[in-house]
């Protein structure tokens, strides 16, 4: 049993060491808005996004071809300045989720979904089953530092398993538990001898 978890504890730590390895950081500004992040966005990519000193207001727009879960995070880059105060801030971060019927990112009529505040800690907003359609990430907030401000984003989508998968998976871990009491049986009836008293697994 020991062995086994640290076999599955050595899986993860490879494919989170891989996945770091394939990030890339894509660096943008406020003139690269609307940014696509495609259909079904599910890289590891890290965008980094330089303001100046402004509010604004950044759209990552997506779309889904399949019902899916959606993650995504911003944090921003508290940077000390030389003269003190921050060379890099941002103060009134929010980061939120918006269905996008029409397709035309923040314009037209839009409904928000879900919204969380970022600062100099991350902020992290998932989302659940989202159907089939466009999106778009905003993030906001006011770049206040001296050169004004810098955070990171991350977003990503895995599809929601059918019905029937689930279904499939329920029947064969009932099977595995099936098996498993047999084998627990089998085995007590050997170590117990003939004639002396019985185990009940029912």
């Amino acid at each position: 049993m020991k062995t086994n978890m640290k076999k599955a504890l050595l899986a993860i730590a490879l494919a989170s060491a891989v996945s770091s390895a394939q990030a890339a950081t894509i660096n943008l500004n406020g003139g690269s808005f609307p940014y696509d992040l495609g259909v079904n966005p599910n890289d590891d990519n890290i965008y980094s996004v330089t303001h100046n000193v402004e509010s604004f207001l950044d759209v990552f727009t997506f779309s889904l071809n399949s019902a899916s879960d959606t993650i995504s995070s911003a944090v921003s880059l508290l940077l000390p300045g030389l003269g003190g105060g921050s060379s890099y801030e941002i103060n009134n971060g929010t980061l939120s989720l918006f269905s996008d019927p029409d397709g035309d990112g923040a314009a037209g009529v839009n409904v928000q979904l879900a919204t969380i505040g970022y600062g100099d800690s991350t902020g992290v907003l998932a989302y659940n089953n989202a159907a089939v359609g466009s999106y778009y990430w905003a993030v906001a907030g006011d770049a206040v530092g001296s050169n004004g401000g810098v955070y990171l984003y991350s977003a990503n989508t895995a599809v929601v398993p059918e019905p029937e998968t689930y279904a499939m998976l329920l029947a064969g871990l009932g099977l595995i538990g099936f098996i498993g009491r047999r084998r627990i049986a089998k085995s007590a009836a050997k170590l117990l001898p003939q004639g002396g008293p019985s185990l009940n697994f029912a």
